[in-house]
């Protein structure tokens, strides 16, 4: 099913495969870390890299980096600044100092790139796993040439180009594949999850991630299940978002063929059906004042109509081995958290028909966690993530994009709130005298 926070999602035109790749060194963001023993010292430190900046020798962006990196001694109160040129790095580093004069050491601005806090401990991280609507048909070119890990997914893995989103047995594989290689690279700087939850197709990422298959298994049972659901859609169903809770929605369904099928956040509630019945339903909710919209899908999903998906599914899993679950999975199946012998046979049936409960687990991880990261393409999850859970920072890595924005900044808030970001990572793939080697 699309991730339903985004009513014009469609795929982009071909892929961008490594190798393809344009001059690393144009407009690349880079991650300045700092740290002090003390709010004033985090200031005084942030001046002097604006100082440093305006210094011939200071090697550009890349070497201010560097700088900055061999001056870090694991003090309490730390920042992180992303930024894609010296005059944005001198912006950002005057807006920390800023805050930081205000007495303001929490600082998570995820759009601006500038993060700072008191380290506590290694802080729990939970993951989020994206679906079917935020394949974009691209392959994260800028996350392959900085991480090898991540570049050594896709030269040795098969993905399908991207080609028609209705084609569900190409789109999912290469969704998860820019889910895993996200994983990957979050790996590689030292970022683990401590608990992850993934809407609709992402339940899957988020099993393999736990344990219960290996990465080439889940590729495998992707491409299955997205051909298993394309082999039974006809094209009479839909689905469509409705701006309410479920106790708005829901009345709009009554003596129509339509069920929920989704609760993405506290104000957001998803539905499907007959396209006649769904388009009913929205001429409703117009008229109680909601705000609704249909969604470009090929049919009902997460309800009756992919009932025929059932038994196939099932016999095709019943060749399949899983593993009991290593780490904790808050279902979007459930809601719940997954006993590690959890019958995952049944789970992935079951899914077919029910509603995704994505805001249910989410809900339930910002209970535990101190930071939330969506591992994949698209950054529509971390919309949701952030309206159910206000008081957790939510930061999307988008692996689909051009740039390393969003992994440089879940680096960032997990270096502050005191994970242990392996630092000299942040250096691969650029060049010695970017780095000031």
């Amino acid at each position: 099913m699309p991730d339903i926070n985004d009513a014009n999602s469609t795929a982009a035109g071909g892929p961008a495969r490594p190798g393809n790749r344009p001059d690393p060194a144009a407009g690349e963001h880079r991650l300045l870390l700092l740290d002090a023993g003390t709010a004033a010292g985090l200031r005084d430190r942030a001046a002097h890299l604006i100082d440093l900046l305006g210094e011939p020798a200071s090697g550009g962006l890349g070497g201010l980096a560097a700088t900055a990196r061999r001056e870090l001694a694991d003090r309490p109160v730390r920042a992180g600044v992303v930024a894609a040129s010296p005059d944005e790095a001198r912006e950002r580093l005057a807006r920390l100092a800023a805050a930081l004069r205000g007495g303001d050491v929490a600082t998570f601005d995820v759009n601006g790139g500038v993060f700072a806090g008191r380290a506590g401990g290694t802080p729990a991280i939970g993951f989020l796993f994206p679906g079917q609507g935020s394949d974009s048909g691209t392959y994260g070119d800028a996350l392959t040439r900085r991480f090898e890990s991540a570049g050594d997914l896709y030269r040795t893995v098969p993905i399908p180009a991207a080609g028609d989103p209705a084609a569900l047995g190409s789109v999912q594989p290469r969704i998860v594949a820019s889910s895993i290689a996200g994983v990957r690279a979050l790996a590689e700087l030292g970022i683990e999850g401590s608990v992850a939850a993934g809407h609709s197709l992402g339940e899957l990422t988020a099993l393999q991630w736990a344990g219960a298959m290996s990465e080439s298994e889940l590729f495998a049972l992707a491409a299955e299940h997205g051909r298993i659901m394309m082999d039974v859609c006809t094209g009479a169903g839909t689905m469509a978002v409705i701006g309410g809770p479920p106790a708005e929605a829901e009345p709009l369904l009554h003596g129509e063929p339509v069920v929920v099928a989704g609760y993405n956040n506290p104000a957001q509630t998803v539905v499907a059906g007959p396209r006649d019945a769904v388009g009913r339903v929205l001429k409703a909710a117009a008229a109680a004042g909601l705000r609704a919209a249909g969604l470009p899908v090929s049919d009902a999903f997460h309800s009756p109509a992919m009932a025929p998906a059932a038994e196939p599914l099932r016999a095709h899993l019943a060749g399949t081995r899983f593993r009991p679950l290593e780490r904790r999975v808050l279902s979007t199946v459930t809601g719940h958290v997954l006993p590690p012998a959890t019958d995952l046979r049944g789970l992935l049936v079951r899914q077919l028909c029910e509603p995704v409960r994505f805001s249910q687990a989410v809900e339930r991880m910002g209970d535990e966690v101190s930071l939330i990261l969506e591992v994949g393409p698209g950054r529509l999850l971390s919309v949701h993530a952030a309206q159910t859970c206000p008081g957790v920072p939510v930061i999307p890595l988008a692996t689909d994009g051009e740039t390393l924005s969003g992994v440089l900044c879940a680096a960032a808030a997990a270096y502050v709130l005191g994970a242990p970001v392996r630092h000299d990572r942040l250096a691969a793939g650029s060049t010695p005298h970017e780095e000031g080697a």
